[in-house]
């Protein structure tokens, strides 16, 4: 995988919100949020992508979370007890948590959750070490490993693609075929493609009392609003004067110019997130001439990472050569430092040489939706380009680009912002 590291919002770079009653700590209202992109998927164990788990996450909810510092807490679970090998778990749940649908939430949900996540799970891998599970009690599970995982339990609280607990009479359904039923603050009303998703507050919503606030995707949750709606408006621009006239009352991402020329409007909040994500180029090594490890060499050899995020992160933006946010627990030092950002011709050069290539099609995969995922791909085929490559640039909507990307052929390099993987360890 070559790495270029935008630590900022990944298809941004600054969240803002209105300040007005309307947003006031009081129950009511109904608030509009816009989003830089539509859900390529609503069904939320399924999905991986950002704007998919950003809506989700408020109807469907999991056993462990993460709090503000990414560090796991319970969730609908109350705690884990594990055995002294490390392979078995045993989950005790919250009492008298409801789904949507009025029912309450025991072992045998969660048993049914997670054997589905195993089936359609973004991160179903994490379901395989499972040999057993078994409800103990009505509010007990308990899950045998074939082996000692010690990242369980980070696995299970990941947002990336949520293990969200869904009631058993769902959990048999294919993958994007559930109805939005779980046990959030909010219940899923409706998803009109290009347009919005609509949540209203759950009144049977029972709330973690082990906490005194919201932390993170967990602690105590509380749902102010009437309603909610996230209105796709993928153009960055559009969403700041959309903010400005008062027809929305939040944005997840602003384009650090648009972030800058607010900054002043004292009626609108500016966050800055940082750090966020990571922006890369993924290598497809198994279609096409990047099969070839020394074609992959040479792309790394290439790359111009400093070109590249000075436009894709329009200013905002750090580069690092590692996996992991420089300072954190599993950062690695200067693992892998001599070989980024090298911009080294000749080598490239020579490792094509050596690998037979012939002017073969190398096919980026990008899309329109997200632009400093454009930008990265633009940027990237012109470096290779310049240095001899035949290079197809493949832009296509957002959901169009998730869905080519899971073929094993037909691209060589794909365009992604990374926001939660570097927190997995």
């Amino acid at each position: 995988m070559l790495r270029l590291t935008l630590l900022t919002t990944v298809s941004a770079l600054a969240l803002a919100v209105a300040i007005s009653p309307a947003l006031a700590q009081k129950k009511g209202g109904n608030a509009v949020v816009g989003t830089s992109s539509a859900p390529p998927l609503t069904d939320a164990q399924a999905s991986t992508a950002e704007a998919s788990r950003n809506i989700s996450l408020h109807w469907i909810e999991t056993l462990f979370a993460r709090d503000e510092n990414a560090n796991v807490i319970p969730d609908l679970a109350t705690k884990a007890d594990i055995s002294a090998d490390g392979k078995t778990y045993v989950f005790t749940l919250r009492q008298g948590v409801k789904f949507h649908n009025g029912q309450e939430m025991t072992s045998e949900d969660v048993i049914a959750s997670l054997e589905r996540y195993g089936k359609v799970g973004g991160s179903a891998q994490i379901i395989k070490p499972i040999t057993k599970m078994t409800a103990t009690s009505k509010y007990v599970v308990t899950v045998e490993l074939s082996q000692p995982v010690p990242g369980f339990l980070d696995q299970l609280s990941s947002p990336r693609a949520p293990a969200g607990i869904m009631p058993k009479s769902e959990a048999g359904k294919e993958r994007g075929k559930v109805d939005h039923i779980g046990t959030g603050p909010y219940q899923f009303v409706e998803y009109v493609p290009d347009s919005h998703v609509q949540v209203k507050r759950f009144e049977g919503y029972t709330p973690n009392n082990k906490y005194q606030k919201r932390d993170g995707f967990g602690g105590k949750k509380t749902a102010y609003f009437d309603t909610v709606r996230f209105r796709h408006i993928p153009e960055g621009g559009a969403r700041a004067a959309a903010l400005e006239a008062g027809e929305i009352h939040a944005v997840d991402a602003l384009p650090p110019p648009a972030a800058k020329r607010l900054k002043d409007n004292k009626s609108i909040k500016i966050i800055e997130a940082m750090p966020w994500a990571f922006q890369t180029l993924i290598v497809n090594a198994s279609f096409g001439p990047t099969k070839d490890q020394k074609v992959r060499q040479a792309i790394q050899a290439i790359i111009d990472a400093e070109e590249i995020m000075a436009i894709a992160g329009e200013g905002l933006y750090r580069l690092t050569h590692g996996w992991q946010h420089p300072g954190t627990a599993y950062f690695a030092g200067d693992i892998g430092k001599s070989e980024y950002n090298v911009k080294d011709m000749a080598k490239a050069k020579r490792l094509l040489a050596e690998a037979g290539y012939k002017g073969e099609e190398i096919v980026i995969l990008t899309d329109s939706t997200i632009a400093n995922h454009q930008s990265t791909g633009v940027v990237a085929a012109e470096q290779l380009k310049k240095a001899g490559l035949n290079i197809k640039l493949n832009t296509v909507d957002w959901p169009t680009a998730f869905q080519l990307r899971a073929k094993p052929e037909g691209w060589s390099l794909w365009t992604l912002g990374f926001g939660i993987e570097p927190y997995e360890g």
